[in-house]
């Protein structure tokens, strides 16, 4: 899962960027760009919602998943208290990267149609983009402890055998 999610991570803050970039390109290219800027923006968003997605349905399939192994193979049930805090450390971060990513969008929108000063639409990217940065951080260290507690149920259902003589 890891490098599935820095991978995601990463795709996401590359269409994040090229949207920002864009924005840049309206402000001095004018107009000739703006479309490429519209259709770059909805992408990011739909890429940044699908990525956020990813991690919320890791979080709970992981978790369903650890539930399952402790009750079949009669583990303790503190195996699983961790990766309740795994998940609440993500969740907030990700909801909070979308909707910084919706609320720029917005500001697009109102920029276009009820002609809000820019100032307010760029403000917004540019704190989207480091919204996404920060939940990507906190988004990986969850990540990266759920699995190790993944592997340690992993390591203890199915102890490694010695060496064949």
């Amino acid at each position: 899962m890891i490098s599935l999610f820095l991978s995601i991570s990463m795709l996401n803050l590359l269409c994040l960027s090229i949207a920002a970039g864009l924005g840049y390109g309206v402000m001095f290219r004018g107009a000739s760009v703006s479309p490429y800027h519209q259709l770059a923006g909805v992408i990011s968003a739909i890429v940044c919602c699908g990525v956020h997605c990813i991690v919320f349905t890791y979080f709970i399939a992981t978790a369903k998943w650890i539930q399952h192994a402790i009750d079949v193979k009669h583990l303790d049930q503190q195996l699983a208290s961790p990766t309740r805090s795994f998940k609440a450390q993500a969740f907030p971060a990700a909801l909070a990267a979308m909707m910084f990513v919706f609320l720029t969008a917005i500001a697009g929108v109102l920029r276009l149609s009820y002609g809000i000063s820019p100032a307010w639409h760029q403000c917004l990217a540019l704190l989207a983009i480091a919204v996404n940065i920060g939940a990507a951080a906190v988004e990986y260290r969850a990540v990266v402890r759920n699995g190790r507690v993944i592997d340690g149920i992993l390591t203890s259902v199915n102890p490694v055998a010695g060496p064949a003589n």
